[in-house]
């Protein structure tokens, strides 16, 4: 236990506290089945292969750093919390990461801020074994209670009073910090507390290698995965898996972009898997060297796609999916807090060079929120014919938006149209709503 400090004693304890009624009370029958469930997944052989080859990495990134002496066994403790906490949940947020084009400067970034210094400084002085005791509960349950309030806006008022809460907890605990750091330096100025600094984030960034590593390791099982589904043939499956990756090798985008169009396309031969190959990066080409289009046509399909993502709505790739037809959409943005929240995704649809049809479509699951989702829509909506068209919405437009009433209007050769289409027998009265530009 010297190895601990205060507080780690006490959430230790408090641990040990639930573990010991999950354990033995009859009443969490049903959690204990749900662990052992939990553990039967986690001791699976894939995933016990990838934690095992983590963790002889991270043994010889812990031996070289204490080789170069920046890194002592006293660190021990840092650096089970750090693979627990880090090291060991990243493996678990792959997909996120791969979404996540500012993942790996953002983790470097965070440890260097101010704020995570401020966090490091404050927790070196600890309260009192018994006031951290008493404290660990208390703080959980606060914060439990905040998460709940977070979900629906009726809670808004205790929501404001939790946080107000928890902000003055965060002052006293910074005042009493800078208070121990007068009084008592000693303890802070020491050569334990530089590596207990330096340790995590050095742990981080040599940790980056293998999650890259991993993200390009997955991409590409995941990849081959579809080919079984798409390619019969054994031969045209293994030349289709040289080929990527002599091809594609890091460019991961382009990787799950050919991998959907190859379940799209029933390859049977030779030519037919090379013609993917050449589709991709005919698309590809095409992103690159953008071409005009006349207004009086529609829009550049690669430039429309991102009108809105700004607003947070960023479409996937504007690819074909069904002969000369083609489309990207946005992931559904929620918009409102509560159990099913409303949402809106932006569309696009056309040809390959010329963009037909720009979309939005906001699902209101719940009538009751249905002034607070048009008030979002019409923010949508502004952006979306200043981008498009450089025209603000008409009066009318904005009118029927906040009756949510089906209204259509001409501009040059555009449509601009709102189409209102109520669900029969929804419990909560959802409908949903599509703002429409479109050009012929």
């Amino acid at each position: 236990m010297d190895i601990l400090n205060n507080r780690e004693i006490a959430i230790t304890l408090w641990l040990l506290v639930i573990s010991f009624y999950i354990l033995s009370s009859s009443k969490m029958a049903a959690i204990r089945d749900s662990f052992k469930g939990v553990l039967a997944a986690l001791f699976v052989r894939q995933i016990m292969s990838i934690l095992s080859l983590m963790v002889a990495y991270m043994v010889i990134v812990i031996y070289w750093l204490s080789e170069l002496e920046l890194w002592n066994f006293e660190q021990l403790k840092n650096t089970v919390f750090w693979f627990f906490s880090i090291g060991f949940m990243s493996l678990f947020k792959l997909e996120k990461i791969k979404k996540d084009k500012t993942f790996f400067k953002r983790l470097v970034l965070d440890n260097l801020k101010l704020l995570a210094i401020l966090q490091f400084i404050v927790g070196v002085y600890n309260f009192s074994l018994w006031l951290e005791f008493l404290l660990v509960p208390v703080l959980a349950l606060l914060g439990a209670m905040l998460t709940i309030a977070a979900t629906d806006r009726k809670y808004q008022q205790v929501k404001i009073f939790l946080e107000h809460c928890l902000t003055l907890f965060g002052g006293l605990l910074i005042a009493y910090t800078f208070y121990m750091l007068m009084t008592k330096f000693g303890e802070f100025g020491k050569e334990k507390t530089v590596y207990d600094f330096t340790t995590p984030p050095l742990l981080t960034l040599f940790f980056l290698p293998f999650i890259f590593f991993m993200l390009v390791y997955s991409a590409y099982e995941n990849a081959f995965i579809r080919l079984r589904f798409s390619i019969d043939c054994k031969l045209h499956r293994f030349l289709a898996k040289i080929l990527a990756f002599i091809l594609f090798n890091f460019r991961l985008s382009l990787l799950e972009r050919w991998s959907l169009q190859v379940a799209k396309t029933k390859i049977k031969s030779f030519s037919d898997l090379i013609d993917t190959f050449k589709y991709i990066f005919k698309v590809r080409h095409s992103e690159k060297n953008l071409k005009e289009v006349p207004k009086a046509h529609g829009w550049c399909p690669y430039k429309a796609k991102d009108f809105l993502i700004n607003e947070g709505l960023s479409t996937g790739f504007y690819d074909r999916y069904f002969e000369e037809e083609w489309f990207a959409s946005s992931q559904p943005e929620e918009i409102s807090d509560g159990i099913i929240p409303d949402n809106v995704a932006y569309y696009v649809e056309g040809s390959q060079d010329v963009a037909k049809l720009l979309k939005l479509k906001m699902n209101v699951n719940d009538s009751s929120r249905t002034a607070q989702a048009c008030k979002k829509l019409e923010v949508l909506a502004a952006t979306l014919s200043m981008s498009s068209l450089s025209l603000p919405l008409s009066n009318e437009m904005k009118s029927a938006i906040t009756a949510c009433n089906s209204y259509s209007e001409k501009f040059k050769d555009k449509t601009i149209a709102l189409v209102i289409e109520h669900w029969p027998n929804h419990r909560s009265n959802g409908f949903s709503i599509k703002f429409l530009i479109s050009s012929g």
